[in-house]
């Protein structure tokens, strides 16, 4: 059981981490999208839209997993990981398309 909460502190900490990296990547998009010409500032903004709602939803579901420390139940512990995988495909996919 305290191997458990280790785990389940260790894996926060380090999504906690990327969710920060996560936000500053965002910001250098709506800077970008800032200093882009309209077509594509309406492209990058609405990625920005669509990047901050899976971001908020990581986290939301990173702090379930906190609360819920030790006793969290398999199922939690996937949804956290397949929230984290797809934001990190969105992000990486946003990355790419607006070098």
């Amino acid at each position: 059981m305290e191997e458990e909460k280790k785990d389940v502190a260790v894996k926060a900490e380090k999504f906690e981490k990327q969710l920060k990296e996560w936000g500053i990547d965002l910001e250098k998009l709506k800077s970008r999208a800032n200093k882009a010409k309209a077509d594509v500032k309406t492209d990058i903004d609405r990625e920005v839209s669509a990047l901050r709602a899976k971001l908020n939803e990581a986290q939301k579901k990173l702090e379930e997993l906190k609360t819920a420390g030790g006793a969290a139940s398999t199922e939690m512990k996937k949804g956290v990981e397949n929230a984290w995988a797809e934001l990190k495909r969105a992000f990486d996919g946003a990355k790419t398309k607006f070098k």
